[in-house]
């Protein structure tokens, strides 16, 4: 195909590719993409360097009251701070020792599974209580003054969390300490499902369609690639689609995961979503449920989605599943210019609905979306987003996820030290230690910490790069294709980054997002030009008419709502009209 590329360089024995599906619409629209992007010929490689953007990471870092020393009572957060823990994985002895004590047994867990199993616990046998004894008093020294009970709860009774130990324990032994670190295995699976959909939403990453596509994998497949992923102590997999829950082989995979102690989410429009359907999904195991709403007025959305009638039945949906005990509730928006304005309208009602969560999810020029690029964020908007959704989660008003790494930096940037600290695809944690859980997690993870797998058995870095193929389970195994493919450096290697991405303060704790990057400048190195950093790009992307137009040229809202004083940037540059306040959600919910 024409936008396929091997650089010769590269070895031939994977069956890694670059690719564009034939049903999709990069395929159709001969998208191009290549390897990698060339580094920066300037020889200035400071933070400071203002070619990419009118705000530099130097400035922004310098202008931080929680990074640059603080005032008053804000304490400093030093990003090069060293945890004690972190001298002692550096050594090399413990770096054996924690291969030695993740390292597989036939017939067994490993020693890090019984040890945790049996921390605190009086009921465990003598013997193993006596065996693992250094082992627990190790934990109760990293404890601090966290109860024993809270961490039998949290970590030993937590089958999840015990299997992300595993794999990075295994990944300290193996690649040492590394910022951001490399996995053995990647710490989240999402998993698109199938491809078929009940809906034809406008920007759907997957291009979704009404069937399913002919190669997709059997329950006999499906089944052991959770095998697989169990093998490698993967501890979190999410079911995305097209819509998951049309498929009759997502309640046997669910059980499956449950079986092997991993962690399930799926994401879904809620239209499906029945009492009895949230029943069977808590008795597979599943725990978050994230439900994907486009705007709080009926109208918008079911435009959005091209489908009548989709807003009551997915907020109807969404009530079944807040409903059912053992499950928790998201609410993802993927925000664009059409619907910006209404950012802190959905995160009340996210609130007023029982939601735990608010997704925020990037725009990614790939799918369908690939034929919407004029409505993308501007990168101010996008850092007015991030900011007011830091201010919400600082708040504790709700639980904040982003597939836009930056999140990180802003968090870092924008909260005190005890603060909320995004930890990539791990959620959040507080204070300093969180800091430093979320450098080695690095911002964006794909094709380290995270994989997708396709409908047809296809690997790929992430959901929104389904142009590369990392392998395909049918050839080779999980494990094996997630380690070994043409983009591991690319992906593992921050030095390689392009733009401000290279220099950037903040590249450990963030990255950019390599979609984005790919999106736009068909390279995975490139920058990402939806930072303000890399401000500059977007503008020249604008220009070639390769990313979004002028909110005037658009006529479309520049700046987003304002609530309590906070005036979002570039406000005054709209000439459109301001959206209704949505005044609460109870008037237009359904109850059947």
């Amino acid at each position: 195909m024409a936008d396929m590329e091997t650089p010769a360089s590269l070895p031939t024995t994977y069956d890694s590719r670059t690719e564009t599906a034939a049903h999709t619409t990069a395929h159709r629209l001969s998208k191009q993409y290549r390897h990698e992007g060339a580094l920066s010929a300037n020889p200035d490689k400071s933070a400071g360097r203002a070619e990419d953007g009118y705000v530099t990471s130097a400035a922004c870092t310098a202008a931080s009251r929680h990074l640059a020393g603080g005032n008053g009572d804000v304490q400093f957060a030093d990003m090069n701070y060293h945890h004690p823990l972190e001298d002692w994985l550096a050594r090399d002895f413990v770096q054996r020792l924690l291969g030695f004590l993740a390292r597989p047994r036939r017939g067994r867990k490993t020693i890090i599974e019984e040890a945790v199993a049996t921390y605190g616990d009086p009921r465990a046998p003598l013997g193993q209580r006596i065996l693992y004894w250094p082992l627990h008093k190790f934990i109760d020294r990293m404890r601090g003054n966290t109860p024993r009970e809270t961490v039998r709860e949290k970590i030993s009774e937590h089958r999840p969390t015990v299997r992300g130990l595993v794999a990075t324990a295994r990944s300290v032994a193996e690649f040492g300490l590394t910022v951001p670190q490399r996995f053995v295995a990647p710490m989240l699976v999402v998993w698109n499902f199938t491809n078929r959909c009940n809906l034809s939403c406008q920007h759907c990453y997957q291009d979704s369609a009404h069937q399913a596509l002919a190669d997709e994998l059997t329950l006999a497949e499906k089944l052991d690639l959770v095998d697989q992923i169990a093998e490698q102590y993967v501890p979190m997999i999410s079911f995305a689609g097209g819509e998951p829950t049309i498929s009759p082989d997502l309640l046997p995979v669910l059980r499956r995961c449950q079986q092997h102690g991993i962690h399930t989410s799926i994401a879904t429009n809620g239209t499906t979503m029945t009492p009895r359907l949230a029943g069977e999904l808590a008795a597979a195991g599943l725990k978050y449920v994230e439900v994907s709403l486009d705007s709080v007025h009926p109208e918008r959305h079911d435009a959005f989605r091209r489908q009548p009638g989709m807003w009551h039945r997915t907020v109807r949906g969404m009530r079944y599943v807040v409903e059912q005990p053992g499950l928790r509730l998201g609410i993802a928006m993927c925000v664009h210019q059409g619907n910006f304005p209404e950012v802190l309208d959905m995160l009340h009602f996210a609130v007023d609905i029982g939601a735990g969560c608010f997704a925020y999810f990037n725009f990614i020029p790939v799918g369908r979306g690939l034929e919407m690029v004029d409505g993308d964020l501007t990168p101010k908007q996008r850092q007015w987003l991030l900011e007011t959704l830091n201010e919400w989660m600082q708040a504790g008003r709700i639980g904040v996820i982003s597939t836009a790494p930056q999140l990180g930096r802003v968090c870092l940037a924008g909260a005190p030290l005890e603060g909320k600290q995004t930890c990539s695809h791990c959620g959040a944690g507080s204070g300093m230690k969180a800091k430093v859980i979320a450098k080695y997690l690095g911002g964006c993870g794909a094709g380290r910490t995270y994989a997708c797998v396709e409908p047809n058995g296809n690997i790929t870095p992430c959901v929104y790069m389904p142009q590369r193929v990392l392998g395909n389970v049918r050839r080779r195994g999980f494990g094996d294709i997630f380690r070994n493919n043409e983009f591991w450096e690319l992906l593992c290697d921050r030095s390689k980054l392009t733009h401000h991405c290279e220099v950037c303060k903040f590249k450990n704790y963030c990255g950019g997002c390599r979609a984005r990057a790919d999106g736009y400048f068909g390279a995975v190195n490139a920058g990402d030009p939806g930072c303000i950093f890399n401000e500059k790009h977007w503008e020249r992307l604008v220009a070639q008419r390769a990313a979004g137009n002028t909110a005037q040229e658009q006529g479309r809202a520049v700046g987003g709502p304002q609530e309590q004083g906070h005036t979002p940037p570039s406000a005054t540059e709209s000439g459109a009209p301001a959206v209704k306040t949505y005044d609460g959600c109870t008037a237009t919910w359904v109850s059947s």
